[in-house]
């Protein structure tokens, strides 16, 4: 059996603090699965998934990026050549949401103006976040912004489809 060829490469990033659920969105969207045993990224881990969208097949190369500080001097690099990004916070811990400008600056100045999404995650729990605030921040930003849980499989699906969605109008595919 042949593995068709992809039409288009997209190369995917997370970024967040550590502990925000990066790493599960992506078993959960990749795998199809969720380990509760999840520890702490070190450096990146590369994901690859193909899907079938507007009648193309896609390639999606999915970086998961440390959230540890010791990383900080590579953000940049790793965002290289990015197609679009997801920035992830803990709606329980709102320092991960202020922390989110910190790793925009680091996306726009290694890829770009390439299309984001502000995923909140954990929405399985009580939020410790002003949703005025949020709100507030993603229109400043002029982002996309969903809500996901990777335990409950809650919009994470929806989360990728949109930031694909998201590349292919910027590139002018119908």
């Amino acid at each position: 059996m042949t593995i068709p060829e992809p039409d288009f490469v997209h190369k995917l990033v997370l970024l967040g603090d550590t502990g925000v659920g990066k790493t599960s969105l992506v078993q959960r969207y990749v795998y199809n699965s969720m380990s509760t045993d999840v520890g702490r990224t070190l450096g990146a881990i590369l994901h690859v998934k193909q899907i079938r969208l507007r009648n193309l097949l896609h390639k999606l190369v999915i970086w998961d990026l440390g959230g540890g500080e010791s990383f900080a001097a590579l953000r940049e690099q790793y965002c290289a050549n990015a197609s679009g990004a997801f920035m992830v916070f803990d709606r329980t811990q709102p320092q991960s949401f202020y922390n989110i400008s910190r790793w925009l600056t680091a996306l726009r100045a290694g890829a770009g103006n390439v299309p984001v999404i502000f995923v909140e995650n954990k929405i399985d729990l009580e939020s410790s976040l002003d949703p005025k605030e949020v709100m507030s921040k993603v229109e400043r930003e002029a982002v996309r912004y969903i809500q996901t849980s990777a335990i409950e499989n809650r919009n994470v699906d929806l989360a990728f489809k949109s930031l694909l969605e998201m590349i292919l109008d910027k590139i002018g595919v119908k």
